[in-house]
């Protein structure tokens, strides 16, 4: 099926002296290939939060390139809690001065990836290989997020050179925890070093596809994610005697039984929803292409996928049961069970409108629910729960908040602009079901981050891989961008 997307004429078209500049780029496309082969080849997994794993080689790698490339440097140490001191994750700050006063722009994005198992992989496109066949980069990391941060390296390196007079800064900042919502590294940042981070705008080059477009979407804001873990209470006996009210492992079932139907989290009229990004797909397609594109069904490529992602999950509130451990023996009943809910809330909903949905859920299951310390428990008023033991504790495994973006507001019409003038289409806004540094950058008082990048397949899956002629577009979109907010 050979539909292409509309083309439109930039409201804003591209100068001679752009067009020369954005040439560059293509020039530098083995360089641009290189660079991103050499990242993706050191190994960065970031584990969980609580465990340490060390990933100071690729901050290193990307420091020594942007020293080596004329910008000023700066490795900040966020310490490991309970760590030996040789035990911390590096932020790194890459800056380039204007030779006059102006605004500031940063490039962000996180080194650090999620974990793999090479035997899931294709013996020609392992993990670490950084592998380029048809047209496409494999390797964990290429898409999420190493290319985005390489396509930014890559187009600071070509405006520098090129040896244009800009008014203010531009600076790269990279962090090493974002799959771990970020405790060592935007979350640091803002609370301990808000000077070296605060910009007046930033652009995080992860990368979002969005079927059935081809070009990259831009996203308008994020859901919170709220990550929690549930212990629930039973009381322990011999297997022969089964217990289905005090079996631990039986409440968690019966909680998760319910949920679906019973959970009643509150809902918001969002700005972005599933109306409006049809709407801004026909943008891109006419009405007939759009419905032949929607209607394609691709089989999956894992025969146990039975679940197919809409358009709703992205813009409602949503949860899923990701990791449950209980029981001691196959012939004792459990007296404990611990369950690790992912929670992606809409922007707008508090945490505190979370924890009351759960009280008045746990209620009509007829538990005892133990909320964490800062936050009302709607079940202290109701007496029929004073004199009963806890049934289910709820620990916070991290809280963030949702947020949207001012698309209208100065830097995102050079953003959008630029967009045009990169593409010829129309940018395509849409809310992340994911989070991103952004939503700590938020939390942090930063305004103006928006996110866009390069498009790529099988993030956290894999054989991962990133499209290299989206890498190069990506490129000069952030150069594009750069030189019209700065010079």
């Amino acid at each position: 099926m050979n539909i292409q997307e509309k083309k439109i004429k930039p409201a804003q078209p591209l100068t001679d002296q752009e067009r020369n500049l954005l040439a560059k780029v293509d020039v530098r496309k083995e360089e641009l290939i290189s660079l991103l082969q050499e990242m993706v080849k050191i190994d960065s997994v970031n584990v969980a939060e609580d465990v340490y794993a060390e990933r100071n080689e690729v901050f290193l790698f990307t420091e020594k390139f942007m020293k080596k490339s004329g910008f000023k440097t700066q490795l900040v140490k966020a310490p490991f809690p309970g760590g030996k001191k040789d035990q911390f994750y590096y932020n790194l700050i890459a800056t380039l001065e204007g030779k006059n006063p102006g605004k500031s722009l940063q490039f962000n994005g996180h080194l650090d990836t999620v974990a793999y198992n090479p035997e899931n992989w294709n013996p020609d496109t392992p993990p670490l290989g950084a592998v380029v066949k048809d047209g496409k980069m494999y390797g964990r990391g290429s898409g999420d997020m190493k290319g985005g941060i390489a396509a930014m390296m890559m187009a600071m390196k070509i405006l520098k050179d090129s040896k244009i007079d800009l008014k203010g800064k531009l600076q790269l900042w990279c962090t090493p925890d974002e799959e771990t919502h970020g405790a060592y590294g935007a979350g640091y940042m803002v609370t301990h070093y808000p000077e070296l981070v605060k910009t007046n705008a930033t652009i995080i080059s992860e990368g979002r596809s969005q079927a059935p477009l081809v070009t990259p979407i831009m996203t308008a804001g994020e859901k919170g994610p709220h990550w929690l873990k549930f212990t629930f209470y039973g009381a322990a006996g011999h297997g022969s005697f089964p217990k289905k009210k005090s079996n631990a492992l039986n409440k968690a079932v019966r909680f998760m039984f319910h949920a679906e139907r019973h959970l009643h989290i509150p809902r918001r009229r969002l700005p972005e929803n599933t109306i409006s990004l049809f709407r801004s797909f026909l943008t891109r397609y006419s009405l007939t292409d759009l419905i032949k594109l929607l209607s394609k069904k691709n089989p999956p490529s894992n025969p146990y996928e039975k679940d197919r992602r809409t358009y709703r999950s992205m813009h409602e509130t949503t949860f899923s049961f990701d990791k449950i451990r209980a029981g001691e023996k196959v012939n004792i009943v459990p007296d404990r069970c611990e369950l690790e809910v992912d929670f992606r809330v809409q922007p707008g909903v508090s945490a505190q409108q979370l924890f009351d949905a759960i009280a008045d859920f746990c209620a009509w299951l007829g538990y005892k629910v133990e909320l964490p310390e800062g936050f009302e428990n709607k079940q202290k008023k109701n007496p029929g729960f004073e004199n009963e033991p806890v049934d289910v504790e709820i620990s916070i495994i991290t809280l963030g908040e949702g947020f949207f973006v001012d698309k209208d507001s100065e830097f995102g019409q050079v953003l959008a602009k630029s967009f045009e003038a990169v593409f010829e289409t129309a940018p395509v806004y849409t809310l992340s079901s994911g989070f991103s540094d952004a939503s700590n950058m938020y939390a942090g008082g930063m305004q103006d981050v928006f996110i866009v990048g390069p498009q790529g397949q099988n993030a956290h899956n894999a054989n991962e891989s990133v499209d290299i002629n989206s890498l190069i577009e990506a490129v000069k979109l952030y150069l594009l961008t750069a030189y019209r907010y700065l010079s």
